[in-house]
């Protein structure tokens, strides 16, 4: 009787940790998908940092730490997160070919190398449908230019 009752009652606690923001990692591990590595938040991250950084889409991310919020705004300075194993890529086939600067936008980047912004988008996932998401010192991965 109490086996059956068990994993009810856990995901009953879990539901109930989650939101009161709480963590409790080894209740979720059960529900995370498996770990290439992890990486340890620091001061100034965000899901699309993180990702760009272990080369993941933010999705992956967010889908391997369910205890992230639909924001990704309850990041822990400290906190470790499951990198996924097998992740899509945010690109495979490009290494980041410019570094994002303060001001910097999706139009002005698309113009200097001669691509339309569809093509920037394209080449990085990351990158939200409004491009209001570039951080500076972000890398980002410039397709081949137009003809």
């Amino acid at each position: 009787m109490f086996t059956k009752l068990l994993p009810s009652l856990l995901s009953m606690v879990t539901a109930v940790i989650c939101a009161n923001g709480l963590r409790f990692p080894a209740l979720l591990a059960a529900r995370q998908t498996p770990c290439s590595s992890t990486y340890t938040v620091v001061s100034g991250d965000t899901c699309d940092s993180i990702a760009v950084e272990n080369n993941v889409t933010a999705a992956a991310l967010e889908a391997a730490n369910p205890d992230i919020d639909a924001q990704c705004d309850n990041l822990f300075i400290g906190e470790s997160l499951c990198i996924p194993a097998g992740a899509a890529s945010v690109n495979s086939t490009c290494q980041p070919e410019f570094i994002v600067q303060s001001g910097d936008d999706c139009f002005d980047i698309a113009n200097q190398f001669n691509i339309t912004v569809a093509a920037l988008e394209a080449a990085n996932s990351q990158i939200d449908p409004l491009c209001d998401n570039l951080l500076p010192g972000e890398g980002l991965c410039i397709p081949p230019a137009s003809s």
